[in-house]
């Protein structure tokens, strides 16, 4: 993946993000079928380290220019930031249920919740690819992209390397 989001206009990035996050999920799904400790540590230090880059480049720089052009009453934007909190609250329990040594009632719950971070996710990733991010590309001036482009590179990339 280039990263570069120059051959896919503005949301070019996001989506070559969006695959590396898809790639994460199908190991974190193995990892949770096996319950693999260490991979789902992993993929915690991922969303950590990794998606945090990635989903600030949509609430902070994305999603605020989009506000000028749509408004910021219910819309697909604070369906987005919705499906973030809920993202980063499963995140939080199952960060809080891998303290110490896991046991049977721990690791139903990690389960349950690793299960709802792939399903919310996937979705997520499908709205915001075929729905979100083509209305950016249509209400964004060009040089709104530029900056938003300019302003995104500068967060950082996501890329695979954290967490193996």
């Amino acid at each position: 993946m280039n990263n570069t989001g120059n051959d896919a206009g503005v949301t070019g990035l996001l989506v070559d993000e969006h695959k590396i996050v898809l790639a994460r999920l199908m190991a974190f799904e193995t990892a949770l079928d096996a319950f693999d400790l260490e991979q789902i540590h992993a993929t915690i230090r991922f969303f950590d380290e990794q998606v945090v880059l990635h989903r600030r480049k949509e609430e902070e720089v994305l999603f605020p220019a989009m506000k000028k052009h749509l408004g910021t009453e219910d819309g697909p934007i604070q369906c987005m930031l919705a499906e973030h909190q809920d993202e980063q609250e499963k995140i939080r329990k199952i960060r809080s249920l891998l303290e110490g040594n896991p046991g049977p009632t721990s690791r139903s719950a990690i389960v349950k919740a690793g299960r709802y971070i792939l399903d919310l996710l996937r979705i997520h990733i499908v709205k915001e690819d075929n729905i979100l991010f083509p209305i950016a590309e249509s209400v964004l001036t060009d040089e709104e992209k530029k900056e938003v482009l300019a302003r995104m590179k500068a967060i950082g990339f996501c890329n695979t390397e954290c967490g193996g």
